[in-house]
């Protein structure tokens, strides 16, 4: 079951503290940005390196960690993603995230919700989130990332992976590569997003 799966995950939020996070507007930080354009299509069509034996995030468990953290709000956004059903468990979150421009699908009106996210897409979703809260680099902004792999990185997520890695959330994941399209395993996304929230929850302190 989806939720069984999804607990080890949400339990981070826990652990990252009761930071409250407002929802933003739809039209919010990332302005027009069309994401059913975005080359996510060819992360799809090359297919994640899926690490065999442990139990993998999900696009559709991020999005719905993320949206309990923002409160689980109630969106009105017309969704066409033929594969999420109106009354999966995850179908509302994956409706805000949408609406907030933090995740979309990858054409064809496809939205993965059971695909596994890679490193790079789960570092683009954690980035449109941060810059929904009033977070994230100020106009287009990147340093040169020193990872073996960062030519691979692809250039929609550049910017994302370099504030992921500033803020320690995302770093190397072997022999000095970042590894942008290799899964997320659970127990990793639980490190990730207990030092992401408290990134978030710091900078909402200063």
């Amino acid at each position: 079951m989806w939720n069984k799966r999804a607990l080890t995950v949400l339990c981070s939020l826990t652990l990252a503290g009761s930071m409250a996070v407002p929802a933003f507007a739809a039209d919010g930080v990332l302005g027009q940005t069309n994401l059913s354009t975005t080359p996510y299509a060819s992360v799809v069509a090359e297919g994640p390196a899926v690490t065999a034996g442990e139990d993998l995030l999900t696009r559709a468990e991020l999005v719905s960690a993320l949206h309990q953290k923002a409160g689980s709000p109630v969106v009105n956004f017309a969704m066409d993603y033929t594969d999420v059903e109106p009354e999966a468990e995850y179908a509302e979150a994956v409706r805000w995230a949408s609406s907030e421009k933090i995740a979309g699908g990858y054409g064809e009106n496809q939205f993965g919700p059971e695909d596994p996210v890679t490193r790079e897409q789960m570092a683009l979703i954690l980035y449109r989130y941060a810059q929904n809260n009033d977070q994230g680099f100020t106009g287009a902004w990147a340093f040169p990332l020193g990872y073996s792999d960062a030519s691979q990185i692809s250039e929609y997520a550049y910017e994302a992976v370099c504030w992921m890695t500033m803020k320690e959330v995302m770093g190397e994941k072997d022999e000095h590569a970042f590894a942008p399209q290799s899964t997320v395993t659970q127990q990793e996304a639980d490190s990730m997003l207990t030092q992401y929230f408290t990134v978030l929850e710091q900078a909402e302190i200063q």
